[in-house]
């Protein structure tokens, strides 16, 4: 892709989904950087409802939404959404997307999917149409390999990354999130809270989650 083809968007709009179970500092970390890379006026967290990829959460979606707008609270252009959390049934990306697209036709959606996530795309519902919904950030743990990748996604990352930064934006492209994140995970924060161990440093929502007493075993 020619730096001709690249042309910045007049409108854009962050989008950051998952499970939030339960939201933490690298979470937010990563919220952050998605906004401070690409210039974008407002970042999405998006809790899912009923999500088509995993067991279902603990802990309902309504109070992990409740958290992750309260971790939230008073950072500059992250704001919470709680579309998915209103649902009924499966939560799927591209239907996401299409919403906030019809809700905001003149936007770039910017949205974040974590290098994980991004290994299994082939298995997420139409999700050669979610490569046409925006511009696709991916978010890959420190040591990720890249080279685990299918041969089909390979070569749709190869052919569509572009650099991390606003005059790269634009529908149907890819790149890849400069930042160094937290090694840790909600899978290890959530085994930390049911063994009563102190997390205040971890997510800003500490003492809201240990209070609900939802991740004690």
């Amino acid at each position: 892709m020619s730096n001709a083809d690249l042309a910045v968007p007049s409108q854009t709009l962050g989008v950051f989904g998952g499970t939030f179970d339960p939201v933490h500092n690298g979470h937010l970390i990563l919220a952050r950087a998605l906004r401070d890379t690409f210039a974008l006026p407002e970042v999405r967290l998006i809790p899912t409802g009923l999500p088509p990829h995993r067991a279902v959460p603990p802990v309902s979606p309504q109070q992990r939404f409740d958290w992750v707008r309260a971790a939230i609270a008073g950072e500059p252009g992250l704001t919470a959404d709680d579309r998915e959390v209103r649902r009924d049934g499966y939560c799927y990306t591209v239907d996401t997307l299409a919403e906030l697209q019809q809700e905001q036709p003149d936007a770039l959606l910017v949205w974040l999917v974590g290098g994980d996530s991004f290994h299994h795309l082939a298995t997420w519902q139409r999700w050669r149409d979610l490569l046409e919904c925006g511009h696709m950030v991916i978010a890959a743990r420190p040591g990720y390999d890249w080279t685990t990748l299918s041969e089909e996604l390979a070569r749709e990352l190869n052919h569509r990354a572009v650099p991390a930064q606003p005059a790269a934006l634009g529908k149907g492209r890819i790149s890849i999130l400069p930042t160094p994140l937290m090694p840790f995970s909600s899978t290890e924060l959530r085994d930390k809270l049911a063994h009563g161990e102190d997390v205040s440093g971890l997510t800003p929502v500490a003492q809201a989650i240990g209070r609900s007493g939802l991740y004690l075993t």
